[in-house]
Protein backbone atom coordinates (compact mmCIF):
# COMPACT_ATOMS: atom_id res chain seq x y z
CA UNK A 1 0.00 0.00 0.00
CA UNK A 2 2.69 2.18 0.72
CA UNK A 3 3.96 1.99 -2.66
CA UNK A 4 0.76 3.14 -3.96
CA UNK A 5 1.02 6.41 -1.84
CA UNK A 6 4.50 7.18 -3.74
CA UNK A 7 2.84 6.79 -6.91
CA UNK A 8 2.60 10.20 -9.06
CA UNK A 9 0.72 11.15 -12.07
CA UNK A 10 1.56 14.97 -13.32
CA UNK A 11 3.63 15.84 -10.47
CA UNK A 12 0.15 14.89 -7.95
CA UNK A 13 -0.11 12.01 -5.50
CA UNK A 14 -2.19 9.20 -7.60
CA UNK A 15 -5.04 9.38 -5.50
CA UNK A 16 -5.78 12.96 -6.68
CA UNK A 17 -4.68 12.61 -10.33
CA UNK A 18 -7.84 9.70 -10.08
CA UNK A 19 -10.42 11.54 -8.67
CA UNK A 20 -9.29 14.30 -10.83
CA UNK A 21 -9.79 11.92 -13.63
CA UNK A 22 -13.25 10.68 -12.04
CA UNK A 23 -14.36 14.13 -12.71
CA UNK A 24 -12.90 15.38 -15.84
CA UNK A 25 -15.05 12.51 -16.99
CA UNK A 26 -18.67 13.70 -15.53
CA UNK A 27 -17.70 16.91 -16.85
CA UNK A 28 -16.37 15.44 -20.72
CA UNK A 29 -19.56 13.07 -20.94
CA UNK A 30 -21.89 16.14 -19.39
CA UNK A 31 -20.08 18.01 -22.60
CA UNK A 32 -19.78 20.94 -20.74
CA UNK A 33 -16.34 21.09 -20.93
CA UNK A 34 -14.80 24.43 -21.30
CA UNK A 35 -15.07 25.23 -25.29
CA UNK A 36 -11.89 26.98 -25.16
CA UNK A 37 -8.07 26.36 -24.56
CA UNK A 38 -8.20 25.45 -21.16
CA UNK A 39 -10.84 23.00 -21.42
CA UNK A 40 -8.85 21.34 -24.60
CA UNK A 41 -5.29 21.14 -22.40
CA UNK A 42 -7.15 19.95 -19.38
CA UNK A 43 -9.14 16.97 -21.49
CA UNK A 44 -5.75 16.77 -23.55
CA UNK A 45 -3.10 15.83 -20.19
CA UNK A 46 -5.57 14.00 -18.12
CA UNK A 47 -6.52 11.54 -21.30
CA UNK A 48 -2.77 11.57 -22.05
CA UNK A 49 -1.54 11.13 -18.81
CA UNK A 50 -3.89 7.67 -18.38
CA UNK A 51 -3.54 6.21 -22.26
CA UNK A 52 0.37 7.02 -21.99
CA UNK A 53 0.25 5.31 -18.54
CA UNK A 54 -1.58 2.14 -20.32
CA UNK A 55 0.64 2.13 -23.05
CA UNK A 56 3.81 2.11 -21.23
CA UNK A 57 3.28 -0.56 -19.18
CA UNK A 58 1.32 -3.42 -21.52
CA UNK A 59 3.79 -6.34 -22.27
CA UNK A 60 5.78 -6.34 -26.08
CA UNK A 61 3.50 -3.13 -26.98
CA UNK A 62 5.29 -0.92 -24.54
CA UNK A 63 9.15 -1.87 -25.78
CA UNK A 64 8.12 -3.22 -29.73
CA UNK A 65 5.34 -0.82 -30.56
CA UNK A 66 6.11 2.85 -29.27
CA UNK A 67 4.75 2.34 -25.90
CA UNK A 68 2.68 5.49 -24.25
CA UNK A 69 3.00 7.55 -27.46
CA UNK A 70 1.01 5.34 -30.04
CA UNK A 71 -0.95 3.78 -27.77
CA UNK A 72 -2.22 7.50 -26.61
CA UNK A 73 -2.89 8.31 -30.62
CA UNK A 74 -4.78 5.55 -31.30
CA UNK A 75 -6.96 5.89 -28.16
CA UNK A 76 -7.93 9.26 -28.88
CA UNK A 77 -8.40 8.08 -32.58
CA UNK A 78 -10.52 5.30 -31.14
CA UNK A 79 -12.65 7.85 -29.07
CA UNK A 80 -13.16 9.50 -32.30
CA UNK A 81 -14.02 6.51 -34.35
CA UNK A 82 -16.66 4.85 -32.11
CA UNK A 83 -17.92 8.35 -30.85
CA UNK A 84 -17.34 7.55 -27.09
CA UNK A 85 -16.98 11.24 -26.50
CA UNK A 86 -19.60 13.86 -27.45
CA UNK A 87 -18.77 15.49 -30.63
CA UNK A 88 -18.35 19.28 -28.96
CA UNK A 89 -15.25 17.94 -26.50
CA UNK A 90 -13.55 16.51 -30.07
CA UNK A 91 -14.47 19.89 -31.74
CA UNK A 92 -13.36 21.58 -28.89
CA UNK A 93 -9.76 19.97 -28.63
CA UNK A 94 -9.44 19.74 -32.56
CA UNK A 95 -9.47 23.42 -32.31
CA UNK A 96 -7.10 23.65 -30.14
CA UNK A 97 -4.58 21.51 -31.95
CA UNK A 98 -5.20 23.29 -35.21
CA UNK A 99 -6.85 26.44 -34.94
CA UNK A 100 -5.58 27.54 -31.40
CA UNK A 101 -2.17 26.25 -32.98
CA UNK A 102 -0.85 23.81 -30.12
CA UNK A 103 0.81 21.60 -32.76
CA UNK A 104 2.58 24.32 -34.45
CA UNK A 105 3.45 25.87 -30.53
CA UNK A 106 5.18 22.44 -29.61
CA UNK A 107 7.30 22.08 -32.99
CA UNK A 108 8.73 25.69 -32.86
CA UNK A 109 9.84 25.13 -29.64
CA UNK A 110 11.69 21.96 -30.31
CA UNK A 111 13.00 23.49 -33.54
CA UNK A 112 14.52 25.94 -31.43
CA UNK A 113 15.89 24.45 -29.05
CA UNK A 114 17.47 21.54 -30.29
CA UNK A 115 19.08 23.54 -33.09
CA UNK A 116 20.71 26.37 -30.47
CA UNK A 117 21.96 23.63 -28.66
CA UNK A 118 23.87 21.81 -30.73
CA UNK A 119 27.36 22.55 -31.22
CA UNK A 120 27.98 24.64 -34.74
CA UNK A 121 30.52 22.83 -36.45
CA UNK A 122 28.03 19.64 -35.86
CA UNK A 123 25.55 21.35 -36.70
CA UNK A 124 27.30 22.03 -40.37
CA UNK A 125 28.27 18.88 -40.95
CA UNK A 126 24.80 17.51 -40.14
CA UNK A 127 23.17 19.45 -42.19
CA UNK A 128 25.70 18.95 -45.75
CA UNK A 129 25.00 15.54 -45.52
CA UNK A 130 21.00 15.70 -44.66
CA UNK A 131 19.61 16.25 -47.99
CA UNK A 132 21.68 13.02 -49.80
CA UNK A 133 20.63 10.93 -47.28
CA UNK A 134 16.98 11.49 -47.53
CA UNK A 135 17.37 10.98 -51.22
CA UNK A 136 19.12 8.33 -50.77
CA UNK A 137 15.82 6.83 -49.05
CA UNK A 138 13.39 8.10 -51.32
CA UNK A 139 15.31 6.32 -54.54
CA UNK A 140 14.93 2.72 -52.90
CA UNK A 141 11.45 3.52 -51.61
CA UNK A 142 10.86 4.48 -55.19
CA UNK A 143 12.58 1.32 -56.49
CA UNK A 144 10.89 -0.74 -54.49
CA UNK A 145 7.45 0.06 -55.19
CA UNK A 146 8.11 -0.36 -58.81
CA UNK A 147 9.54 -3.50 -58.09
CA UNK A 148 7.03 -4.99 -55.91
CA UNK A 149 4.44 -3.47 -58.27
CA UNK A 150 5.07 -5.35 -61.07
CA UNK A 151 5.30 -8.27 -58.65
CA UNK A 152 2.20 -8.28 -57.80
CA UNK A 153 0.59 -7.05 -60.91
CA UNK A 154 -0.01 -3.76 -59.65
CA UNK A 155 2.09 -2.10 -62.33
CA UNK A 156 5.15 -0.17 -61.19
CA UNK A 157 3.56 3.18 -62.66
CA UNK A 158 0.69 2.41 -60.49
CA UNK A 159 2.48 1.87 -57.31
CA UNK A 160 5.06 4.54 -57.28
CA UNK A 161 2.58 7.17 -58.40
CA UNK A 162 -0.23 5.93 -56.28
CA UNK A 163 1.40 4.79 -52.99
CA UNK A 164 5.29 5.56 -53.05
CA UNK A 165 4.72 9.30 -53.81
CA UNK A 166 1.67 10.00 -51.18
CA UNK A 167 3.62 8.01 -48.53
CA UNK A 168 6.66 9.64 -48.94
CA UNK A 169 4.77 13.42 -49.77
CA UNK A 170 5.83 15.38 -46.41
CA UNK A 171 2.30 14.61 -45.30
CA UNK A 172 -1.06 15.85 -45.88
CA UNK A 173 -1.42 19.87 -46.37
CA UNK A 174 1.87 20.08 -47.57
CA UNK A 175 1.94 16.65 -49.43
CA UNK A 176 -1.02 14.97 -50.71
CA UNK A 177 -3.04 17.82 -50.57
CA UNK A 178 -0.65 19.91 -53.19
CA UNK A 179 -0.14 16.78 -54.87
CA UNK A 180 -3.91 16.42 -55.58
CA UNK A 181 -4.16 18.95 -57.61
CA UNK A 182 -1.10 18.45 -59.73
CA UNK A 183 -3.05 15.16 -59.94
CA UNK A 184 -5.88 17.01 -61.37
CA UNK A 185 -4.19 19.38 -63.76
CA UNK A 186 -2.25 16.19 -65.09
CA UNK A 187 -5.47 13.89 -65.82
CA UNK A 188 -8.40 16.73 -65.92
CA UNK A 189 -9.94 14.90 -63.38
CA UNK A 190 -11.33 15.93 -59.76
CA UNK A 191 -8.47 15.57 -57.45
CA UNK A 192 -10.59 14.45 -54.56
CA UNK A 193 -10.66 11.35 -56.67
CA UNK A 194 -7.52 10.62 -55.95
CA UNK A 195 -7.10 12.34 -52.25
CA UNK A 196 -8.97 9.87 -50.72
CA UNK A 197 -7.46 6.84 -51.42
CA UNK A 198 -3.96 9.14 -51.20
CA UNK A 199 -5.04 9.91 -48.00
CA UNK A 200 -5.70 6.73 -46.66
CA UNK A 201 -2.57 5.50 -47.98
CA UNK A 202 -0.12 7.98 -46.01
CA UNK A 203 -2.47 7.18 -42.93
CA UNK A 204 -1.15 3.45 -43.04
CA UNK A 205 2.25 4.79 -43.84
CA UNK A 206 2.48 6.17 -40.72
CA UNK A 207 1.07 3.40 -38.78
CA UNK A 208 3.64 1.80 -40.14
CA UNK A 209 6.58 4.58 -39.93
CA UNK A 210 5.62 4.77 -36.20
CA UNK A 211 5.54 1.42 -35.70
CA UNK A 212 9.10 1.19 -37.06
CA UNK A 213 10.27 3.73 -34.97
CA UNK A 214 9.26 1.87 -31.92
CA UNK A 215 11.60 -0.61 -33.36
CA UNK A 216 14.90 0.98 -34.10
CA UNK A 217 14.28 2.57 -30.67
CA UNK A 218 14.60 -0.86 -29.18
CA UNK A 219 17.21 -2.38 -31.83
CA UNK A 220 19.57 0.67 -30.56
CA UNK A 221 18.98 -0.24 -26.88
CA UNK A 222 19.96 -4.12 -27.80
CA UNK A 223 22.91 -2.93 -30.25
CA UNK A 224 24.27 0.05 -28.82
CA UNK A 225 26.78 0.62 -31.59
CA UNK A 226 24.38 1.64 -34.00
CA UNK A 227 22.71 4.55 -32.13
CA UNK A 228 23.59 7.88 -30.77
CA UNK A 229 20.61 8.03 -28.29
CA UNK A 230 19.41 10.79 -30.06
CA UNK A 231 22.95 12.10 -31.28
CA UNK A 232 23.13 12.12 -35.30
CA UNK A 233 26.66 11.62 -36.15
CA UNK A 234 29.35 9.88 -34.32
CA UNK A 235 31.86 10.89 -32.61
CA UNK A 236 30.67 14.26 -31.53
CA UNK A 237 29.76 15.92 -29.21
CA UNK A 238 26.06 17.49 -29.74
CA UNK A 239 25.36 19.36 -27.25
CA UNK A 240 27.71 23.02 -27.25
CA UNK A 241 29.82 23.89 -24.62
CA UNK A 242 28.04 27.26 -24.27
CA UNK A 243 24.56 25.51 -23.84
CA UNK A 244 26.39 23.44 -20.74
CA UNK A 245 27.72 26.52 -19.36
CA UNK A 246 24.73 28.54 -19.22
CA UNK A 247 22.34 25.69 -18.42
CA UNK A 248 23.04 25.84 -14.59
CA UNK A 249 22.00 29.88 -14.42
CA UNK A 250 18.86 29.60 -16.17
CA UNK A 251 15.50 30.89 -14.19
CA UNK A 252 12.13 32.08 -14.85
CA UNK A 253 14.29 35.11 -16.72
CA UNK A 254 15.95 32.96 -19.40
CA UNK A 255 12.76 30.99 -19.35
CA UNK A 256 10.90 33.50 -20.72
CA UNK A 257 13.41 35.11 -23.25
CA UNK A 258 13.77 31.92 -24.83
CA UNK A 259 10.10 31.11 -25.41
CA UNK A 260 9.80 34.67 -26.54
CA UNK A 261 12.72 33.99 -29.10
CA UNK A 262 11.33 30.41 -30.65
CA UNK A 263 8.11 32.45 -30.89
CA UNK A 264 10.18 35.24 -32.52
CA UNK A 265 11.64 32.98 -35.05
CA UNK A 266 7.88 31.52 -35.83
CA UNK A 267 6.41 34.32 -36.93
CA UNK A 268 9.79 35.76 -38.61
CA UNK A 269 9.85 32.49 -40.65
CA UNK A 270 6.49 32.63 -41.40
CA UNK A 271 6.59 36.38 -42.82
CA UNK A 272 9.54 35.38 -44.58
CA UNK A 273 7.68 32.57 -46.51
CA UNK A 274 4.68 34.62 -47.28
CA UNK A 275 6.62 37.64 -48.36
CA UNK A 276 9.83 37.51 -49.33
CA UNK A 277 11.04 34.10 -50.39
CA UNK A 278 11.56 34.11 -54.02
CA UNK A 279 10.70 30.37 -54.34
CA UNK A 280 7.51 30.74 -52.50
CA UNK A 281 6.02 33.69 -55.02
CA UNK A 282 7.32 32.26 -58.20
CA UNK A 283 3.85 30.13 -58.75
CA UNK A 284 5.64 26.63 -59.66
CA UNK A 285 3.25 24.51 -57.95
CA UNK A 286 4.63 23.95 -54.41
CA UNK A 287 6.11 26.03 -51.54
CA UNK A 288 8.33 25.56 -49.27
CA UNK A 289 6.99 25.45 -45.54
CA UNK A 290 7.87 28.20 -42.85
CA UNK A 291 9.61 25.53 -41.05
CA UNK A 292 12.03 24.30 -43.28
CA UNK A 293 13.09 28.68 -42.97
CA UNK A 294 12.90 28.58 -39.41
CA UNK A 295 15.40 25.19 -39.04
CA UNK A 296 17.43 27.48 -41.98
CA UNK A 297 17.60 30.55 -39.77
CA UNK A 298 17.83 29.15 -36.58
CA UNK A 299 20.84 27.12 -37.94
CA UNK A 300 22.50 30.14 -38.93
CA UNK A 301 21.71 32.01 -35.82
CA UNK A 302 23.60 29.05 -34.31
CA UNK A 303 26.78 28.89 -36.75
CA UNK A 304 27.23 32.76 -36.84
CA UNK A 305 26.81 32.95 -32.85
CA UNK A 306 24.66 35.59 -32.48
CA UNK A 307 22.18 34.76 -29.86
CA UNK A 308 23.70 35.61 -26.29
CA UNK A 309 24.13 31.85 -24.27
CA UNK A 310 21.62 32.76 -21.75
CA UNK A 311 18.54 33.10 -24.52
CA UNK A 312 19.71 29.49 -26.06
CA UNK A 313 19.82 27.83 -22.61
CA UNK A 314 16.46 29.18 -22.05
CA UNK A 315 15.32 27.62 -25.50
CA UNK A 316 16.67 24.42 -24.26
CA UNK A 317 14.84 24.25 -21.07
CA UNK A 318 11.73 25.20 -22.49
CA UNK A 319 11.81 22.35 -24.75
CA UNK A 320 13.10 19.90 -22.26
CA UNK A 321 10.05 21.19 -20.67
CA UNK A 322 7.46 20.41 -23.37
CA UNK A 323 9.06 17.25 -24.53
CA UNK A 324 8.16 15.50 -20.98
CA UNK A 325 5.21 17.32 -20.29
CA UNK A 326 3.97 18.23 -23.54
CA UNK A 327 4.02 15.27 -25.34
CA UNK A 328 0.99 12.79 -24.58
CA UNK A 329 -1.45 15.73 -24.56
CA UNK A 330 -0.19 16.51 -28.35
CA UNK A 331 -0.42 12.71 -28.80
CA UNK A 332 -4.21 13.46 -27.84
CA UNK A 333 -5.14 16.47 -29.79
CA UNK A 334 -2.98 14.48 -32.76
CA UNK A 335 -4.92 11.81 -32.26
CA UNK A 336 -8.57 12.63 -31.66
CA UNK A 337 -10.05 13.52 -35.05
CA UNK A 338 -7.89 10.14 -36.59
CA UNK A 339 -10.74 7.91 -38.31
CA UNK A 340 -9.79 4.43 -37.37
CA UNK A 341 -12.17 3.33 -40.30
CA UNK A 342 -9.77 5.55 -42.72
CA UNK A 343 -6.96 2.37 -42.87
CA UNK A 344 -10.24 0.02 -44.13
CA UNK A 345 -9.70 1.81 -47.42
CA UNK A 346 -6.36 0.53 -48.03
CA UNK A 347 -6.80 -2.40 -47.11
CA UNK A 348 -5.98 -4.65 -50.01
CA UNK A 349 -2.66 -7.09 -49.42
CA UNK A 350 -1.43 -5.45 -52.55
CA UNK A 351 -1.61 -2.17 -51.23
CA UNK A 352 -0.72 -3.36 -47.77
CA UNK A 353 2.85 -4.48 -48.78
CA UNK A 354 3.78 -1.89 -51.29
CA UNK A 355 3.39 0.94 -48.21
CA UNK A 356 5.62 -1.48 -45.99
CA UNK A 357 8.52 -1.76 -48.45
CA UNK A 358 8.25 2.05 -49.46
CA UNK A 359 8.57 2.94 -45.55
CA UNK A 360 11.85 0.19 -45.24
CA UNK A 361 12.81 1.42 -48.38
CA UNK A 362 13.01 4.83 -46.67
CA UNK A 363 14.89 3.26 -43.58
CA UNK A 364 17.28 0.88 -45.80
CA UNK A 365 18.38 3.58 -48.14
CA UNK A 366 19.12 6.07 -45.65
CA UNK A 367 20.72 3.92 -43.92
CA UNK A 368 23.28 3.18 -46.86
CA UNK A 369 23.43 6.54 -48.14
CA UNK A 370 24.00 7.65 -44.17
CA UNK A 371 27.50 5.36 -43.86
CA UNK A 372 29.18 8.08 -45.80
CA UNK A 373 28.85 10.95 -43.74
CA UNK A 374 29.00 8.98 -40.49
CA UNK A 375 25.56 9.31 -39.45
CA UNK A 376 24.31 6.74 -37.00
CA UNK A 377 22.30 3.37 -38.80
CA UNK A 378 19.08 4.40 -36.09
CA UNK A 379 19.11 8.31 -36.62
CA UNK A 380 19.40 8.28 -39.71
CA UNK A 381 16.62 6.15 -40.90
CA UNK A 382 14.20 7.70 -38.09
CA UNK A 383 14.98 11.46 -39.49
CA UNK A 384 15.76 11.08 -43.16
CA UNK A 385 13.65 8.07 -43.23
CA UNK A 386 11.00 7.89 -41.61
CA UNK A 387 10.29 11.21 -41.37
CA UNK A 388 9.99 11.54 -44.97
CA UNK A 389 7.26 8.52 -44.61
CA UNK A 390 5.07 9.32 -41.64
CA UNK A 391 1.96 11.83 -42.10
CA UNK A 392 3.95 15.61 -41.78
CA UNK A 393 4.09 17.26 -38.67
CA UNK A 394 1.84 15.83 -36.63
CA UNK A 395 3.62 12.44 -37.94
CA UNK A 396 7.15 13.64 -36.68
CA UNK A 397 5.84 14.05 -33.42
CA UNK A 398 4.85 11.17 -33.56
CA UNK A 399 7.77 9.30 -34.63
CA UNK A 400 10.22 10.61 -32.47
CA UNK A 401 7.94 10.23 -29.84
CA UNK A 402 7.69 6.77 -30.21
CA UNK A 403 11.56 6.52 -31.11
CA UNK A 404 11.94 8.45 -27.99
CA UNK A 405 14.19 11.20 -29.88
CA UNK A 406 12.33 14.40 -29.76
CA UNK A 407 15.35 16.63 -29.65
CA UNK A 408 15.57 15.39 -33.77
CA UNK A 409 12.60 17.59 -34.72
CA UNK A 410 15.16 20.29 -36.93
CA UNK A 411 16.07 17.03 -39.00
CA UNK A 412 12.36 15.55 -38.86
CA UNK A 413 11.58 19.35 -40.56
CA UNK A 414 14.10 19.20 -43.05
CA UNK A 415 12.61 15.76 -44.03
CA UNK A 416 8.69 16.59 -44.01
CA UNK A 417 9.41 20.26 -45.31
CA UNK A 418 12.29 20.33 -47.70
CA UNK A 419 12.11 16.30 -48.56
CA UNK A 420 8.69 16.89 -49.04
CA UNK A 421 8.45 20.21 -51.51
CA UNK A 422 11.21 17.84 -53.74
CA UNK A 423 8.70 15.17 -53.90
CA UNK A 424 6.02 17.65 -55.20
CA UNK A 425 8.42 18.83 -57.68
CA UNK A 426 9.13 14.85 -58.43
CA UNK A 427 5.55 14.36 -58.62
CA UNK A 428 4.79 17.29 -61.03
CA UNK A 429 7.21 15.46 -63.20
CA UNK A 430 6.03 12.29 -62.84
CA UNK A 431 2.67 12.83 -63.55
CA UNK A 432 3.18 14.54 -66.16
CA UNK A 433 4.99 11.95 -68.30
CA UNK A 434 3.04 9.23 -67.24
CA UNK A 435 -0.56 10.39 -66.75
Amino acid sequence: MSNITKIKVLGMPLHIFALITVIMGIIVMSDILPDNMIGALLFAMVFGSVAGWIGDHIPIWKDWFGGGMLFTVLAAGAFFTFKLIPDGVIETVSNFNNDMGFLNFYILVLLTGSILSVERRMLIKAFLGFIPVILGGVALAIGLAALFGLILGVGPVNAILDTALPVIGGGNGAGVVPMSKIWGEATGQDPSAWYGTAFATISLGNLFAVVCAAFLDRMGKKFPSITGEGQLIRGENSESADAKKEEAKVGMTEYAAGLAFALFMFVLSGYYADKISIINNLDLGFTIHQYAFMVIFCGLANVFNIIPSEIRAGTKKVQEFFVKHMSLPLMVTVGITMDLNDFTKVFSFEKIVIVMVVVLGTIIGTVAVGRLFNFYPVEAAITAGLCMANGGGSGDVQVLGASNRMGLMPFAQISSRIGGALILVIASVLFGLWL
